[in-house]
């Protein structure tokens, strides 16, 4: 089959193996009307095919794990994908293709949130850190890949908020509380969770439509702090005295910018993310980091349909979809 199209400059040409699966898929694809269906998925992992003219990290045959650029041609959903090469990264031999498309948009979403927007401390500054931090959502991709690097950032004490995904979360042992949303009075146990410590960092993983309100609440009785979101709550919504809002967008991963950043902001994000990205491969062979739990649909790319239709329905926790180009009947 003939490649989409030859890498730019900066990009690299990837035969796919597997892609995975978002919310984002769904959401991006709605908001810009019923009959605007795209291949618009962005986790790659596959062998690298070509590259372009200014790359110097990769040559042909060598795995990779890779962020194609949102909203653009050629993406996942595809035998051939472009990626640029700064959101590219090696796959280690210890990691499947499958269970690597579950890592790019997830994890550096949970990276930047914690370390470009919350500030949280890198996993390399030794010591031990009093710093308390919310995870609202830990059963989530975001979420749980948040925990495991809290825990190498070696900050606490931790506490996060989970329902039907708990068991996963326990098995995470990144968290020093763990509270049950189904049971309700949320913020009243992440404030009894708490003791007489204070909590100022927040990441709501989740993002949904009342999700804010018990970390507004635990954040306020701690005399204030800051949310990290991943979708900002109705355009409405009045962020009280004392509560500083920031959102995470994962495309300020190749310097894009967004309503709530600025180009410089965005650029440092870019950085950021180059050097990340690397790092994971070194996790990820260390067994420091692991993959979100997966599931292989069948059908190669016929299985899309139904894997976000899972996704729009909210039935697929804590697990990450995946599809591997070579099932796909007939291709």
């Amino acid at each position: 089959m003939t490649p989409c199209r030859k890498p730019g400059p900066n990009e690299v040409l990837i035969k796919v193996v597997a892609a995975g699966l978002n919310p984002k898929d769904w959401k991006w694809t709605k908001s810009r009307g019923q009959d605007c269906a795209f291949n618009a998925e962005d986790d790659i992992t596959g062998i690298i095919e070509s590259v372009g003219s200014k790359v110097f990290e990769y040559k042909p045959g060598d795995r990779v794990v890779a962020f194609h650029r949102m909203g653009e041609p050629s993406g996942a959903y595809a035998p051939y994908a472009i990626a640029p090469f700064s959101t590219t990264f090696h796959l280690p031999p210890n990691i499947s293709f499958e269970a690597g498309a579950g890592l790019p948009l997830s994890s550096m979403t949970a990276a930047i949130a914690l370390y470009q927007a919350l500030q949280i401390p890198l996993p390399n500054t030794p010591g031990k850190k009093d710093l308390p931090l919310l995870i609202y959502g830990g059963a989530t991709a975001v979420g749980a890949f948040a925990l495991q690097l809290v825990t190498l950032s070696n900050v606490g004490p931790t506490i996060t908020v989970a329902g039907s995904g708990i068991d996963f979360v326990k098995s995470l042992n990144a968290a020093d509380h763990i509270i049950d949303y189904r049971k309700g009075n949320v913020a009243q146990n992440i404030i009894t969770a708490l003791g007489d410590k204070k909590l100022h960092h927040a990441l709501d993983a989740v993002s949904g439509k009342k999700s804010h309100e018990p970390i507004v609440e635990a954040l306020l009785n701690s005399g204030g702090g800051e949310i990290n979101m991943l979708d900002p709550p109705e355009e409405d919504y009045k962020w009280p005295n004392g509560v500083k809002f920031t959102r995470t967008f994962v495309a300020s991963a190749y310097a894009q910018k967004h309503a709530h950043i600025s180009q410089e902001q965005a650029d440092a994000d870019g950085e950021f993310a180059y050097f990340f990205y690397r790092y994971m491969t070194y996790l990820l062979a260390e067994g420091k980091f692991k993959p979100h739990p997966h599931e292989v649909l069948p059908g190669g790319l016929d299985g899309i349909a139904g894997g976000i239709q899972r996704l729009f329905d909210g039935k697929v926790s804590p697990t990450k979809l995946v599809v591997r180009i070579a099932d796909t009947p007939g291709l």
